[in-house]
């Protein structure tokens, strides 16, 4: 079982989540693709996804995120800091998000600090 390293407080929130997959291996198999997975936790600094995928641990990623309720997306850039089978091609991976110069990295974070906020 992993140790919870989660810097802040994860919400649950199952919302549809991309991620582009540029250059995945030497061999070019799984190169530019586009994965459609599932948010199972959200946070300020993370996320853990479902997927049909194995990751590659400190791959970077784009992820593009669509909020369902209320029509939010946002484009983040992620580090895959773990992943386990969970059943026969079925994947959970932990993110922690990078800010990067073209992401809603600083909006992404606001956002929580908005809902902290009105929840005081």
């Amino acid at each position: 079982m992993k140790t919870d390293k989660r810097k802040h407080p994860r919400q649950e929130r199952e919302e549809t989540i991309f991620i582009e997959v540029l250059a995945a291996s030497s061999q070019n198999k799984d190169d530019n693709i586009l994965l459609e997975c599932t948010t199972k936790d959200i946070s300020k600094s993370g996320l853990k996804i479902t997927a049909e995928y194995p990751f590659i641990i400190d791959s970077i990623l784009e992820l593009i995120i669509s909020f369902e309720s209320g029509g939010y997306k946002f484009l983040l850039t992620g580090q895959v800091k773990w992943y386990e089978e969970v059943s026969d091609k079925r994947y959970i991976a932990g993110f922690e998000l990078i800010e990067a110069e073209h992401s809603d990295f600083m909006v992404w974070r606001n956002m929580f600090d908005e809902e902290q906020s009105l929840q005081a």
